[in-house]
């Protein structure tokens, strides 16, 4: 997780950034980096996007303000479980894909705390098997928020697949996958079985 939280400065971030942070030989860190298909590289062999975390804005755009900086979520889900992760608040602003309204939410490592408009749904895929290697195809543009439910259900009724959530459901799956991406990292920790 020392990926998201460098990228969370809003700046490429080299291998032997995430390899002192983490407190790994640099050649492991970018091999392990360079294996795993959510890892976005820039020209210069910096890391501009990990794990549903980018420093610059994707089609659709879900943008993140934290500590005074802009950062993007792959997909509008990704801005419901990275707060988490960084231990801070987020504030999302997003476009229903559907009729265009703006969306915007606060949310921190424990809640959604903000939501506009109230009724805003997010899209979700069903878990039909793997997400692939271009996660951002396969999955994120099927993963938005809508202003209201009628939006949402209109946007569902043309992609096969799909279903809704309210936010604090989408927060809710996200902060239980957090904790199972956790569980191999929490259990090789000193005093941990």
């Amino acid at each position: 997780m020392q990926t998201l939280r460098l990228l969370a400065r809003g700046e490429p971030v080299l291998p032997a950034e995430i390899a002192r942070a983490a407190g790994v030989a640099p050649q492991r860190a970018e091999e392990s980096l360079r294996s795993w298909p959510l890892v976005f590289w820039d020209d210069q062999d910096c890391i501009i996007g990990f794990w549903g975390l980018a420093i610059r804005p994707l089609k659709p755009t879900h943008s993140m303000e934290l500590d005074g900086r802009t950062v993007y979520g792959w997909c509008a889900w990704d801005t419901l479980f990275i707060p988490e992760i960084l231990n801070t608040e987020i504030h999302v602003e997003s476009t229903d894909p559907q009729n265009g309204e703006k969306v915007q939410l606060t949310v921190t490592p424990d809640e959604v705390k903000e939501v506009h408009p109230r009724e805003t749904m997010v899209s979700f895929l069903l878990p039909v098997g793997p997400v692939g290697a271009d996660v951002v195809q396969s999955f994120c543009h099927f993963v938005h928020f809508f202003s209201s439910p009628e939006s949402g259900q209109q946007w569902i009724a043309d992609h096969p697949g799909t279903f809704l959530l309210t936010v604090e459901e989408g927060f809710e799956l996200g902060r239980r996958t957090n904790q199972l991406r956790m569980m191999p990292m929490s259990s090789n920790r000193p005093g941990r079985r």
